[in-house]
């Protein structure tokens, strides 16, 4: 056959399913495009599965939503110009939201955003995105006859064990200040994609001990109270079972309380025992144990060696740049998400002060720079404070 002669190539389908397989969510969206053999091959629920079995979820990247405004914007951990999404503002979801109040982003969850419109108080409109293929999936409100008012939706989702997914809403009878101490309790209300209706559960949480977004980890809803309590929920089982974190002095202030890589991690602002007198660059990072009762201090990070060699590290106030971030009063450095690495990559801390993202490497301790506040923010007063939340996603290929 001559060089000039055309001829395909028959490739085996199975060699092309272990090859793509094996590719990230990415590269596999546009290999789709190559043909329809190749789209239904990357379609099919057994690949979604292969590919999820080779590639183990990762941090991409993050959403950044300016809580007041909700206006939202995403950058990519590698800090580079290439947008981490396709649509890096949500923007082509504006027609949906258009004669409602926003987008109102809840939680990242292992490749899926768990995001609701507000067409009245409390009518939420909640609905699924995957951010790597911008398809969504709607999702019925929860029942408003016994419990009208919603609190907090919560999405509860592991591809490496099942592609099932749920959503938790916390809701009351009682209309009050979200979470006051003086609320009696809160009833439980799941959706599961598999019956596409909600359940109430029979178990309630007490009244005053949640706080913030709780976080799917060890197959429980867990939440960090105010004087340090786990309050851990069993979806399963549905118990309930609180746990006292073990003090490192009696004088602390834990500012990060996440999930990364099916392990819980809890971050604490080094004080000066006798004074309280917090170092806003000095954190202790400790792990959970999967009893709960136990903890485990794997990094003692100072970052006050690193300020002079990157400037961006900062923790004095300044006047003319205050930003509050959530749940922080202040503008000093602030931690937004613990990375666990995966074979052969290092744990990462991401932290924000009021101009920059920051990524710090705990094994070779360098610090870059991979997003600029100034960017996303528009100060109307110049002392004006504002809400930002962090969400790290990741590149899936799972539809909702």
């Amino acid at each position: 056959m001559s060089p000039s002669s055309s001829s395909a190539v028959n490739v085996p389908s199975d060699l092309i399913f272990e090859i793509l397989s094996r590719l990230p969510a990415k590269s596999v969206l546009r290999f789709k495009c190559v043909c329809k053999q190749w789209l239904a091959m990357a379609s099919d629920s057994f690949f979604l599965d292969a590919h999820t079995r080779y590639n183990p979820l990762t941090v991409s990247g993050f959403l950044v939503e300016d809580f007041a405004t909700t206006t939202i914007s995403s950058f990519s951990v590698d800090g580079g110009e290439s947008p981490a999404i396709p649509d890096p503002s949500l923007s082509s979801l504006n027609r949906r939201s258009a004669a409602n109040n926003g987008i109102f982003v809840w939680q990242s969850c292992n490749g899926l955003v768990l995001c609701t419109t507000h067409s009245s108080q409390w009518q939420f409109s909640p609905f699924l995105l995957n951010l790597t293929t911008m398809q969504y999936r709607e999702i019925p409100d929860p029942p408003a006859d016994l419990y009208p008012f919603k609190y907090q939706f919560i999405l509860l989702f592991d591809p490496s064990t099942s592609f099932q997914y749920r959503i938790a809403c916390l809701s009351s009878n009682i209309m009050h200040a979200a979470f006051d101490p003086t609320a009696s309790q809160f009833h439980v209300e799941i959706y599961s994609s598999d019956t596409g209706a909600w359940e109430l559960l029979r178990e309630t949480l007490p009244g005053g001990t949640v706080e913030g977004i709780g976080v799917y980890w060890n197959g429980s809803l867990n939440w960090l109270t105010q004087n340090c309590v786990i309050v851990s929920f069993d979806v399963e089982q549905q118990l309930v079972k609180t746990t006292q974190v073990p003090p490192r002095s009696h004088c602390r202030m834990i500012r990060y309380f996440g999930e990364s890589r099916g392990h819980l991690y809890i971050i604490e602002i080094a004080a000066e025992v006798r004074c309280c007198d917090f170092d806003w660059l000095h954190f202790y990072v400790f792990e959970m144990g999967k009893d709960n009762q136990s903890r485990y201090l794997i990094y003692n990070v100072d970052l006050n060696g690193v300020r002079d060699v990157y400037p961006e590290i900062n923790s004095t106030p300044s006047d003319e740049n205050l930003l509050r971030l959530s749940p922080e009063i202040g503008n000093l450095v602030y931690p937004v998400f613990f990375a666990r690495g995966g074979e052969g990559e290092d744990d990462k801390l991401y932290l924000c002060n009021s101009e920059n993202i920051l990524c710090y490497n705990l094994a070779d301790k360098t610090c870059r720079k991979i997003f600029a506040m100034d960017s996303f923010i528009t100060k109307i007063l110049p002392d004006a404070g504002m809400i930002i939340d962090f969400f790290p996603f990741a590149h899936s290929l799972f539809s909702p």
